[in-house]
């Protein structure tokens, strides 16, 4: 397949990029940001995106790299290949690692950013699931200034994310991580996207969890906290029982996808197994890090 014609422009530095942007939202024409292209370019072959014009902001160095102070920031063009090399991320964040090595392939992550996953709203990728369990917020810019939304809020329905026709998203900021976390998905092999993924992170004061986050992607129409396996885990013993009570909880009352490559039941179960080994493996190395 071949995408429809479209108008290209490349944008050398943030301003003219929104510029670009605001041009095209007053000429009352759709454009899309090119980044590393690789979930838009596939949405354009198969005509599931038309855009009138892609403005290729791909070479705007000032987006890429990780910082750390009181938080950690991950500015929108950094691969996904940069963060699985990256030191901070290793020892900050270790369920983004995990993530990482287990994200579609390789050419994809030599291509593929943090930004332009977040802004593309899949609900079946496996970062933003990472990114809710980790309390992650979204610097967004436009012309107009800058604002900050929690992922949680960002993030809307099936591709539908709270991102303005004239705004990039310009970095993903985190707090300081979890003692343990760890990420777990089951994958659809061709794809390599998650049927379910989930990431947990606690912390934990002896053998006791004095606080968790737990996040499932694939599963819904949006990636989403499990809230309900959050609480029942709260002041729990870091025992089996525990962990599997909790995760008996983190698929109710939610409505799950169903298409040819699994039913909703089977999604439902698989984000039970897995938040019980993530929680598992997040304690584990809570304790490690407790020594």
């Amino acid at each position: 397949m071949f995408p429809a014609d479209f108008g290209y422009a490349r944008a050398d530095s943030l301003d003219r990029a929104l510029a670009l942007l605001a041009e095209a939202a007053a000429a009352g024409e759709e454009a899309k940001l090119l980044a590393g292209g690789q979930s838009l370019l596939p949405l354009m072959k198969l005509r599931l995106a038309t855009p009138q014009t892609l403005v290729d902001i791909g070479g705007l160095t000032e987006l890429s790299g990780v910082a750390s102070d009181t938080r950690t920031t991950i500015r929108a063009l950094t691969t996904y290949r940069a963060l699985q090399h990256d030191p901070q991320i290793a020892a900050g964040f270790p369920a983004m690692t995990d993530a990482l090595a287990v994200l579609a392939d390789q050419q994809v992550r030599a291509r593929g950013t943090i930004g332009g996953c977040v802004a593309h709203g899949d609900p079946a990728a496996d970062l933003p699931a990472v990114l809710l369990a980790l309390d992650a917020e979204v610097l967004i810019t436009a012309t107009s200034g800058t604002r900050t939304s929690p992922l949680d809020d960002f993030l809307q329905g099936i591709f539908a994310t709270d991102l303005a026709a004239d705004e990039i998203v310009t970095a993903i900021t985190l707090p300081a991580a979890a003692e343990g976390s760890a990420y777990e998905k089951f994958e659809q092999p061709a794809s390599h996207l998650p049927l379910a993924g989930v990431c947990a992170g606690v912390t934990m004061a002896g053998e006791v969890i004095t606080s968790a986050r737990v996040a499932v992607t694939g599963v819904a129409a949006r990636p989403f906290r499990a809230l309900g396996t959050e609480r029942t885990l709260l002041s729990a013993p870091a025992a089996p029982d525990s962990i599997a009570a909790a995760a008996a909880e983190v698929a109710r009352d939610v409505r799950p996808l169903s298409d040819q490559h699994a039913s909703g039941p089977f999604r439902l179960h698989l984000a039970e197994v897995l938040t019980r080994r993530a929680l598992e493996r997040a304690v584990q190395r809570a304790r490690g890090a407790m020594r």
